[in-house]
C-alpha cells in the first residue's frame, strides 16, 4: 500500500510542477498552454490506469493495451471499493481524483473512508480531507476542517497549501491575527504573482502589522520612511458612499506594479490625517524611500475590497520621499468607470 501513497504525492506533486508554469505563462501571453495542459490530463488516468492494472482486478470486456476515458476508471475504481473496501490507499487516489474533476462531495466521502482506514494520517491525507470539507461545505473551515489544517500546520509549518486553507479558516473563526500571520508567511515563500497578488489583496483587507512585517519579526514593525495625508473628498462629487465603506491608501511606483505600501481605514473617517509608512509595506524589506517618486492613490470602495470596482471614488497625486517633507494633501475627485 505504501506504493499507492507514493503514486498519489507523486502525481499532486507531477501536476503541481505542470499547471504552475503552465498557468503563469497563460497569465503572461493569454496564450492556451496546449502541450502543458495536455500533459496534466493525461496525469490522472495514468496514475489511475496504473493502480488497476497492477492490480488483480480486470474490467470484462477492455481490450489490452488501451485506457478508459477518466471518469471511467474514477467509477472502476470506486466499484472496487466497494466490493473491496479495506484499501485506504485506494480510497485516498479516488478522494483525490475527485478533487482533480471538481466533484467535492464525492472526494469528502472517499476521503473520509481512507481516514478512518489509516492508522496514522499523514499530513498530506489531513490536507487534502480538509480541501475536501472546506470545498464541500465552506462553514467547515470554522470547525472539523479547520481543524485538519491546524494539526497539518503544527506538522508542516510551511507547507503552502495549509497556511493558505489555515488562513481562510482563521478568518471564519474572527481570528485576524492569525489569518494575517500565516498569509504573510504564505507570501515570504514566494509563491507565483497570481496568487501572490491575491494574497497582497488579502492582507490589505486584513490590515495591521502582521500582514506588513518581515518573517520572523512578530507584531513589532519599524515605521521608517512616513507619509502625512491630509486626505477629504471634492464637494463636486455627488456619489453616494456606503456606510461601512472602506477607504485604502495606496503608494504606487508610477510605472506600475503591485502596491508598496497600502493602509486601510473607514471612509467615515474622511476629512483627515493619515499615515502612510513602511510599516505598511505589503514585501518585506521594502521601504518608500527605495523610489525617486511615488503615486499616491486613495480610495473610497463601498465593497470593502481593495481591487477598483466601478463607481469607487479616487484620488491621486505624485510623491518624492525624502524630498516632500510637509503634509501633502490629496483630494478624492474622480469615480472610477
Amino acid at each position: 500500500m505504501t506504493l499507492w501513497i507514493g503514486v498519489t504525492v507523486l502525481l499532486i506533486a507531477a501536476l503541481g510542477f505542470v499547471l504552475v508554469p503552465a498557468w503563469r505563462r497563460y497569465r503572461a501571453t493569454r496564450t492556451a498552454p496546449t502541450v502543458s495542459l495536455l500533459a496534466a490530463a493525461l496525469l490522472v488516468p495514468f496514475a489511475l490506469g496504473l493502480y488497476l492494472n497492477l492490480t488483480t482486478w480486470s474490467s470484462p470486456g477492455q481490450s489490452e493495451g488501451t485506457l478508459p476515458a477518466v471518469s471511467e476508471m474514477v467509477n472502476a475504481l470506486a466499484e472496487r471499493l466497494a466490493a473491496n473496501p479495506n484499501d485506504p490507499a485506494g480510497w485516498r487516489l479516488l478522494g483525490q481524483s475527485y478533487l482533480a474533476m471538481g466533484q467535492y462531495e464525492q472526494a469528502r466521502g472517499a476521503l473520509r473512508e481512507a481516514w478512518q482506514r489509516t492508522p496514522a494520517p499523514d499530513t498530506d491525507l489531513r490536507i487534502a480531507l480538509g480541501e475536501a470539507e472546506a470545498l464541500t461545505d465552506r462553514e467547515s473551515l470554522a470547525a472539523e476542517g479547520g481543524a485538519l489544517f491546524d494539526a497539518a500546520l503544527e506538522n508542516d509549518p510551511e507547507n503552502p497549501k495549509a497556511l493558505w486553507y489555515g488562513g481562510l479558516s482563521a478568518v471564519m473563526r474572527q481570528q485576524p491575527e492569525l489569518a494575517r500571520e500565516r498569509w504573510s508567511k504564505l507570501l515570504a515563500i514566494g509563491p507565483p504573482e497570481p496568487v501572490a497578488q491575491v494574497l497582497r489583496e488579502q492582507l490589505a483587507v486584513l490590515g495591521g502589522p502582521t500582514a506588513n512585517a518581515p518573517a520572523g519579526a512578530g507584531t513589532a514593525a519599524v515605521d521608517g520612511t512616513a507619509l502625512r495625508l491630509l486626505i477629504s473628498r471634492s464637494d463636486k462629487l455627488e456619489t453616494d458612499v456606503a456606510s461601512g465603506a472602506s477607504l485604502f491608501i495606496f503608494a504606487r511606483s508610477p510605472d506600475g506594479g503591485p502596491p508598496v505600501a497600502v493602509l486601510r481605514e473607514s471612509a467615515a473617517a474622511l476629512p483627515g490625517e493619515f499615515r502612510l509608512s513602511d510599516a505598511n509595506a505589503m514585501i518585506a524589506g521594502r521601504s518608500l524611500a527605495d523610489f525617486e517618486t511615488l503615486s499616491i492613490v486613495a480610495r473610497i470602495s463601498n465593497s470593502g475590497q481593495p481591487t477598483q470596482q466601478p463607481g469607487d471614488l479616487f484620488g491621486e497625486i505624485i510623491y518624492r520621499p525624502g524630498q516632500d517633507l510637509n503634509v501633502q494633501e490629496l483630494v478624492i475627485d474622480q469615480v472610477a468607470p
